[in-house]
């Protein structure tokens, strides 16, 4: 029986598309919330049933990481042992890592999706490439997005039970386009806004060159609309954004794949939006200095700017792209990782 697990934004929108399928061919599992991001439930109550099991009192302000992660390890561990799961993590999140680690203590099988990326420096991003490397070395199923991933792998040594499936974004981007309930203040501000570059930032190794990026914002923003959207975890934008800036708080998931297709095109320095502006065909400058997902530069929707955002900004304002390209994050993803399952140990 499987164990679905996710605590964050991320790892629920790559993942609620194969907790779906398994529902619907009757394949035996349940699901876990870790409760990093506590609106998740509510945001995601139309796409994917409320979870089997939820840890509570997980979060508390200006918490460590490693404060989090033994919550996480200890909360989890008489439920990791109910019964013999093989549990399913996504990503890179310190709630996969930590369920990835409590489930390798307690000996039940570790299945990873979307393994094996890798930008090859430790503190960029912090700290998600040291958690992918480490629940490599303890997982026993690789389930990776595309080829690059599964070179990776096998650089480091890890060449058995590594499958290439794609990447669940496709399908997850899919049912949202179809299903999704899109906000109607978002589509009134879509309605009344002509072309537009939508922003979000909030690396944290990107902090410290904020102000220095949110400036050139303003510039381009002097002859070009922008539509940003803040993070939680970044307080202070509103402080240094011009007010020719639509500057929106922090919106569900089916607002922001409505905005990144409405979009002329996305500035951020979030790995999730590298892949969705691939599916919808847009182009995206990334804030940062390297990326673990390079199909995105490959295919020709990214470029890589680090903070030197206003000098390519006419990146986004050329279409030299041939839409007829495959998608390099692959498609049917979650129907190909049950194959995959089903031919290693019976689903």
């Amino acid at each position: 029986m499987y164990l679905l697990s996710y605590g964050t934004r991320p790892e629920l929108i790559k993942l609620f598309p194969l907790i779906n399928k398994m529902e619907e061919e009757e394949i035996p599992h349940a699901t876990l919330f870790t409760g990093q991001h506590q609106d998740l439930i509510s945001e995601f109550k139309d796409l994917v049933s409320t979870p089997t099991f939820e840890l509570d009192e997980v979060m508390a302000p200006n918490q460590s990481i490693n404060t989090l992660l033994s919550k996480i390890i200890n909360k989890s561990d008489s439920i990791i042992n109910k019964k013999d799961y093989r549990l399913v993590v996504q990503g890179d999140a310190a709630s996969t890592y930590a369920i990835a680690l409590s489930a390798f203590n307690n000996k039940k099988e570790v299945i990873h999706l979307e393994a094996g990326l890798r930008t090859n420096n430790l503190n960029s991003p912090f700290p998600e490439e040291g958690y992918r490397k480490m629940i490599s070395q303890i997982a026993n199923i690789h389930l990776c997005p595309t080829e690059k991933a599964m070179e990776n792998l096998n650089l480091e040594g890890i060449n058995l039970n590594v499958h290439l499936v794609g990447n669940t974004i496709v399908d997850s981007h899919r049912l949202i386009l179809n299903n999704g309930k899109v906000s109607s203040n978002i589509e009134e501000l879509v309605d009344n806004t002509n072309e537009f570059f939508l922003c979000t930032l909030h690396r944290r190794e990107n902090r410290e060159y904020f102000i220095d990026m949110w400036n050139e914002l303003n510039e381009i923003a002097e002859y070009k609309k922008i539509i940003y959207i803040t993070h939680p975890s970044v307080q202070n934008s509103r402080e240094y954004l011009s007010k020719k800036i639509e500057i929106l708080k922090p919106i569900n998931y089916q607002d922001m794949i409505y905005l990144i297709d409405k979009s002329k095109g996305v500035i951020s320095d979030s790995g999730g939006i590298q892949e969705e502006v691939v599916c919808m065909k847009k182009k995206i400058l990334i804030c940062r200095n390297n990326t673990e997902r390079p199909e995105t530069v490959d295919s020709g929707y990214g470029r890589i700017v680090g903070k030197k955002i206003k000098e390519n900004i006419h990146f986004l304002e050329t279409n030299t792209i041939d839409s007829n390209n495959e998608n390099p994050y692959g498609e049917n993803v979650t129907s190909k990782i049950l194959k995959v399952l089903e031919s290693l140990n019976g689903v």
